[in-house]
């Protein structure tokens, strides 16, 4: 068994997600690290205290199917700007991952909310010299996804399951596709390094 203060202290935001999900399940399987969570329900005053009491941040948190548009402003930038200044507020470094997506480069609201945020994690960690990385997210699919919201993929087998329509928009646009537990150990291999990049 480890020293509990050898044990790395990983704050997931976005706790309830998919993705999430999925990572907080591997690293208890792993068993080395403790796992702090911050999911939409709680407050920035709560995740002040969070962030100090970590030693790394998987930032999954943001919105991406919002009811109003301004919830991309709130809970993909504001959030993540929230994060940084926290982190920088901190007397160390505590490397943080931003999973961002592929669609940082479209322009959709969606896309743009997302480069933005990338935006202030690179902002942050150019002028504070801290450690982190932002990983571009394409079609992330595997167990726990939800048809007719975040994967295609979900979508399509959920369709073909129940017997529903499977409807293909733009049969000419290519799809990159990513499965979850490949990121959830590039995830867990950047907690581990605190590669850059």
């Amino acid at each position: 068994m480890k020293d509990s203060a050898s044990i790395k202290k990983v704050l997931v935001t976005g706790s309830e997600g998919f993705i999430a999900k999925n990572l907080i399940q591997k690293l208890n399987e792993i068993g080395s690290y403790s796992i702090i969570t911050f999911s939409k329900s709680q407050t920035i005053d709560e995740l002040e205290q969070l962030v100090h009491d970590s030693d790394f941040i998987v930032h999954l948190a943001g919105e991406n199917r919002p009811k109003n548009s301004q919830d991309f402003d709130i809970n993909n930038i504001q959030l993540t700007k929230n994060i940084c200044n926290l982190i920088t507020a901190q007397d160390r470094d505590i490397p943080i991952v931003f999973s961002s997506s592929t669609q940082a480069l479209s322009d959709t609201e969606y896309g743009k909310s997302k480069l933005k945020a990338e935006e202030c994690i690179t902002d942050m960690l150019k002028e504070t010299d801290r450690s982190g990385a932002i990983f571009r997210l394409p079609g992330v699919f595997g167990k726990w996804c939800k048809p007719n919201y975040n994967s295609v993929v979900a979508t399509f087998c959920f369709n073909i399951a129940n017997d529903k329509e499977v409807f293909v928009s733009d049969p000419e646009n290519k799809v990159t596709l990513c499965y979850i537990d490949d990121l959830v150990l590039d995830l867990i291999e950047s907690i581990d390094q605190k590669d850059d990049g």
